[in-house]
């Protein structure tokens, strides 16, 4: 017989395809013991789906210096997943949970962690290849009442944008504005996370900037001087 050749993707965002679907990618958690949030996998499939879990430590997110770090130490699992593993019938879903075990967090904690379809040697008469997809969630634990603080930095001519807060912001919308009247968009987004900056391309100076930033719960506008 012929080997079917399995693939793994790791999707780290966007919709589902393929046969495995979350319910949620993102999932904010308070640092303090046992507090508790499901992620949902749904097997869409007309067959059974086996899943997997791997936890990793994002170390340094957001900067030069990040390091995705598989936690395999029974001392470093501050977030616990259950189950570990998992068998999902056709049509069927499985609930897995996410417990933080870890209190007196200053500054937020990020894990990813993969829901990874797992599967034996695959015989067939013909010739083909399985696509497995693999999502990978992104886990904030942070300190109960952490807020972000954004702040511009100047280093020469180039200025940064920085978060000196305890928790992640996500940059929705920047705009530059020498009056109320009179503002033009800057081309800056995506995640600002604690200690990290990310430099703002500005070919004038003067007014102030108007950041959109969302913090997985609400939006806010913030003016920042130039």
């Amino acid at each position: 017989m012929k080997k079917l050749l399995a693939v793994l993707l790791i999707c780290v965002a966007g919709p589902a395809w393929s046969a495995m679907s979350l319910d949620k990618m993102i999932v904010h958690m308070d640092a303090i013991p046992n507090a508790r949030e499901d992620i949902v996998v749904y097997n869409p499939d007309q067959e059974t789906l086996y899943v997997q879990t791997e936890v990793f430590r994002v170390d340094n997110p957001g900067t030069a210096d990040e390091k995705l770090v598989p936690v395999v130490n029974p001392e470093d699992f501050k977030l616990l997943i259950s189950p570990s593993k998992a068998v999902i019938p056709p049509g069927a879903q499985k609930r897995f949970r996410l417990m933080n075990v870890e209190s007196g967090v200053e500054r937020e904690r990020v894990y990813r962690v993969t829901f990874k379809p797992v599967v034996g040697e695959i015989t067939t008469e013909a010739s083909g290849l399985k696509v497995l997809v693999a999502f990978q969630a992104l886990i904030f634990v942070q300190p109960v009442g952490g807020t972000y603080a954004l702040q511009l930095e100047h280093s020469g001519d180039q200025i940064n944008l920085k978060n000196n807060g305890a928790v992640n912001a996500e940059i929705i919308g920047v705009q530059h504005c020498v009056s109320e009247q009179q503002c033009s968009p800057v081309e800056l987004a995506g995640r600002l996370y604690p200690g990290a900056e990310k430099p703002i391309p500005l070919d004038k100076k003067g007014g102030y900037l108007e950041v959109r930033a969302f913090d997985g719960d609400k939006s806010d506008t913030i003016k920042l001087p130039l």
